[in-house]
């Protein structure tokens, strides 16, 4: 099983080097890992406007992941840029971290909370949800207060505390980290500590693992998305050739 991993920043140690460390710590045995970066970008995503700036090159790379003969796509960011318009440009599985992290939230509980670097995001994480289709089942939107490049293991006090007042205050049942990166232990250190402190367990989905394995199950039982929902863009548009969409 050859899957592809679209992160969808400049190359840098921190993002990209990460994102292949975890993705290879959760993947099944077999499955062949290649991790390729955007050339045309930003350095993170933190906003509206950084999504949009990578989305033409996002499309690119699981366009020619699909040439090279990749069985799947992922894209490495929660935010899940450019998702919608790959998954019409090719027809092969293409999955979100967003997408992933908030389906599986809604297999484990009535109500979920994402956990988020900074407040500026909300907006853009509840939009997200909407566009999933769960809008009905997100109990809030709570930040750690950190950068994208600095949320890592020293933010998990902070996270742990937000994750408990979602859960005795906002009525969550699950949490969702809405942040790539953030290490192979850092959902699995929360989840301990709110069982802790609430008293039950109480899930803590890290997007990295859901999306290899919503991946994974994708490839395995032949699963693809609809070309009803996503249907290819018109053929051999010059003006789509930025992407390599009509070669």
């Amino acid at each position: 099983m050859d899957i592809r991993v679209v992160v969808p920043v400049l190359y840098s140690p921190q993002l990209a080097d990460k994102a292949r460390q975890e993705y290879e710590a959760c993947a099944s045995d077999g499955v062949n890992l290649s991790v390729v970066c955007v050339d045309k970008g930003t350095n993170s995503i933190e906003c509206e406007f950084d999504a949009a700036l990578v989305q033409p090159d996002v499309m690119r790379l699981v366009k020619q992941a699909e040439r090279d003969g990749a069985d799947a796509c992922m894209i490495a960011c929660f935010g899940d840029p450019g998702v919608a318009g790959a998954k019409e440009l090719v027809s092969i599985p293409v999955v979100g971290e967003g997408e992933a992290a908030l389906n599986m939230a809604n297999l484990l509980g009535a109500r979920f909370s994402i956990l988020i670097t900074e407040r500026r995001l909300f907006p853009m994480m509840r939009k997200l949800v909407v566009q999933v289709g769960l809008g009905d089942r997100l109990a809030s939107v709570r930040a750690v207060d950190a950068g994208v490049l600095d949320f890592g293991l020293d933010c998990v006090p902070k996270a742990v505390d937000q994750a408990v007042a979602a859960v005795r205050d906002d009525g969550a049942e699950v949490i969702v980290m809405g942040c790539t990166g953030t290490g192979i232990d850092m959902a699995p250190m929360i989840e301990q500590q709110l069982a802790e402190r609430v008293g039950c367990h109480v899930p803590v989905i890290d997007p990295v693992k859901a999306t290899m394995k919503m991946t994974e199950a994708l490839v395995s039982t032949g699963m693809r998305h609809s070309k009803i929902t996503f249907p290819n863009p018109p053929s051999l548009r010059p003006e789509y050739d930025f992407i390599g969409a009509g070669q």
